[in-house]
Parts: C-alpha cells; structure tokens; sequence
C-alpha cells in the first residue's frame, strides 16, 4: 500500500469521527546499520518502521494530535479517538486559521540514490574493513577504530482534508569514525562524520587516513589555561553554530515568542561580511533534502546570511499566519508528538558559502590559538543571546606563532554566537555534509573564543 493512500484513509476516518479538519503525516524507514568497536563489527541490524501523525481540528480552532507506529485500520482508529478526543477537551488556539492549501512541487527523484538503497550488509562489512586495516597500517601506534555505517530508505506522505496530497523518497547514508592511538595513559583520538543521500560519495581510505592521523597527533594531551583564544574551526564544529543560528535566530517561532538573538536584527550587520548562509531543501549538497515540507509546501531556497546581513527568517504556515507572511516551506516534518522541535520552524539544509583557503594556511596565520575538530554536549546557555556551552572532544591542537604546539585535553567553552561570527579571518575552501541540521560548511578560522573550563581527560 502506498503511503499516500494511508494517510488519505486517515484524514478520511478523521473527518468522519468528528473532525472539521485533518492532516496525517505518514513516514515508513527501512534502516540498516553496522557498528564496530575495537576493530571488530559487533552489531548488523536493520528495520522497517511506520511513523504516523495525525493532526486535527475539532470545530473552529481546538487542536488535538495522536502517533501510532502501524497502519492496520485497528491503529489508525486508535489514532482517531486519542486525537480527537485531546481535540475536545483542549483550549482553543486563537492564532489557528487552517492547515495548508494544496500547491504544485517539482518532485526531486535525485534524492533517492540506487547505490544507497541496495547497499547490502557485505558491503557495509567490507566497508569496515577497509576503514580499520587503513588505520591499523597508517602507524604502529594506532590501537583500533569504532564507529557505524548506516542506510536509510524514507518514504513520506502528507494529506490533508483541504486537498493536499504529496508523497516523496529518499535515501541517506551516515558514516561515524573514532580511532584511537597510543596508550591508554596518553592515548589519542580522532574522528570523522559524513551525511549523504549516496554512499558511493564516501572515501572510506580518506575518512580512515584522517581519523587514525588525528589519532597519533593527539597522544599525550596537555592542560590549555582557560581564556579567549583564535580558533579554528573544522566543518563538524561550524556546523554547531548553524544549528544554533537556525533554532535560536532564524525561527519565526523564535521571533514570536521573543528569544530570538536576530529579533529587530534582521537587515543590520550581525556577521562578518565573510559569512554567507543559504538554505535549500533542494540542494544535493545537503543529507535531507527534499520536495516539500513538514506541512507539504514546496521547498525552495531562501537566503538567511548575505555579507553577514541576517536577511530572512523561516516559517512554517502556523507561525507565516501570524505575521501576515507565507510560509517559507520551513515546517519541521512531524516525526511524533515528542520531537523536541515540533511547531518550531527552522532552517534544515544550510549551505556555508565556502571560502579560498586551506587549513595550512589558518594555522599559519594563527598567533596563539587552537585547532578544534569536534563539539560534544553542546546547549544554549541564553537564548535571546545565542550563548552556548559544550565541550570540545577527540583531536584538538594549541598553536602558536602559526605551528602546531601540542595536543590539549578536553576543554569547556561557553561564548556567544554572535560575538564568535562576527570577525572571521578566514573561511575554507572545501565544505563537507554534516549531520546538525544538514549543514554543508567549510572550515572557518576566527579572531576569538572563549574556553571557561578544563578537564584531566
């Protein structure tokens, strides 16, 4: 059964139990995913599930939502009755006017890679091989390499009782690595991600040169005294900013609800000129792309950062109505009732605009600064400043006068965004797929950051 004709089926069964309106969101993934630790594969699983939302409308404005994860008629009843009777007994929201009307997309069958889909577990096995015997022979003090290979087939349909009926597919393919060096005592790490829709894309001998390369220039970290410091920043880092940028300030529900660190800044100088954002749902240079939203309005580019210029914001067709405005195809697909972003519309398919240099050349022209390849645990601090506090993790370099010192054990940092942004030395040239919020960034070196802690590990 096509996913389509389910959700059809839903909003119909929504409509007859009482419903003035509905929507049903209907997803099916076919995941599979191989892991391995110590240079050894110890899990290879995979599975088919349902994911379906049903939204609806009881009389003018009274809302009501229900999940259930299986598309017998037992399950989409149930879904019905919770759904409709949370619609009954909730206040009314003076702020909804309608769900989405139906409009034209253009469908993106590039987004579904045949590679991808018939990757089998041999493959993703003999993947993982390549990936540790490359480590192993890059030096003798590599220990052994962990990580995962993953592929996903998504299916997504969206119906409404106004008339919108949208279906796409995609695949997607994850690569973590960590390789670790020396001994334990002293020991190393690096690591490496990778997001893409096909896994041909991946070059597991680079991926596995990098980490185990990491690895062994990390052994016997050093203490770095807390204070601000130039920084630069590798793809995985930057892409932290841009997913804080985009739920913290490109949000209109941000916006609305009066924590945005851009509200009454959008048009000002907030960036250095250097920096340069689009976001496209379309863009193959992204991990989830695809046709339409959350909602089923049809994705298209929309220029967030120009000359570091905040010049757009992203709606959704809730918060578009709000404002007076049109929705900007920034609905956040509703995967189930606890998706921590659900209703909040963002940008999900940023592209950095790369620069012209290479890392030899920001570490060159770093004076007394740091090399960060990876932020771990990362949470805003303020919002309505964009402050945020993480920790850096696996390869990390002090540098001074432009030559790599040492390495430096974990560190705390705890800095505004926008205050980071604001003065960028220098941008890279090569940008890379990372998992945050599907952000294709570059390196990025910038004038100051500012670490509040340290650790002993």
């Amino acid at each position: 059964m096509v996913l389509i004709s389910v959700a059809k089926k839903l909003v119909n069964k929504a409509l007859k139990a009482g419903a003035s309106q509905a929507e049903a969101t209907v997803f099916y993934a076919d995941n599979s995913l191989t892991r391995f630790t110590k240079n050894m594969i110890h899990q290879n699983v995979s599975s088919k599930t349902y994911s379906i939302n049903l939204d609806v409308v009881v009389g003018k404005n009274k809302m009501g939502s229900s999940t259930v994860s299986n598309i017998d008629d037992k399950d989409l009843d149930l879904a019905v009755e919770r759904a409709t009777k949370i619609g009954k007994v909730s206040s009314p929201d003076p702020d909804f006017k309608s769900f989405v009307k139906p409009k034209v997309f253009k469908p993106l069958p590039e987004a579904y890679s045949k590679k991808t889909a018939e990757t089998t577990p041999e493959d993703r096995a003999q993947a993982v091989k390549t990936i540790i015997d490359t480590a192993v022979d890059y030096n003798k003090k590599v220990k052994w390499s962990a990580g995962s290979i993953e592929t996903d087939i998504i299916n997504y349909a969206i119906a409404n009782s106004l008339g919108v009926e949208v279906e796409t597919s995609r695949t997607g393919a994850i690569i973590e690595v960590n390789t670790k060096a020396g001994a334990d005592d002293v020991e190393g790490s690096g690591f490496a991600t990778r997001y893409t829709h096909d896994i041909g894309e991946f070059d597991y001998v680079k991926i596995a040169k990098q980490t185990a390369r990491d690895a062994v220039k990390s052994i016997k970290p050093q203490l770095l005294p807390i204070g601000e410091y130039e920084a630069i920043f590798m793809p995985e880092v930057f892409s932290t900013f841009a997913m804080f940028n985009g739920s913290l300030g490109f949000s209109a529900r941000a916006h609305q609800d009066g924590y945005s660190f851009l509200k009454d800044k959008i048009g000002s100088q907030v960036f250095d000129e250097k920096l340069n954002i689009v976001d496209d749902g379309r863009s193959l240079a992204t991990y989830n792309l695809q046709p339409f939203d959350g909602e089923g309005t049809p994705k298209k580019k929309l220029t967030l950062v120009k000359d570091g210029v905040p010049e757009n914001i992203c709606y959704d067709h809730y918060t578009a109505l709000k404002d007076g405005a049109k929705s900007t195809g920034h609905a956040v697909p509703k995967l189930s009732r606890g998706f921590a972003m659900r209703g909040a519309p963002m940008p999900q398919n940023q592209i950095v605009k790369p620069g012209k240099s290479k890392i030899s050349e920001m570490i060159a022209e770093t004076k007394k600064g740091v090399y960060i390849s990876r932020f771990h645990y990362v949470n805003p601090i303020r919002r309505d400043k964009a402050v945020i506090s993480g920790l850096t993790r696996d390869a990390c370099w002090y540098i001074e006068n432009g030559e790599i010192r040492y390495p430096i054990k974990v560190m705390r940092f705890t800095d505004a965004i926008p205050k980071v942004l604001s003065k960028i030395d220098l941008i890279g040239s090569k940008s890379t797929v990372n998992k945050l919020s599907s952000v294709s960034a570059p390196a990025m070196k910038v004038a100051a950051f500012k670490f509040t802690g340290q650790s002993e590990f």
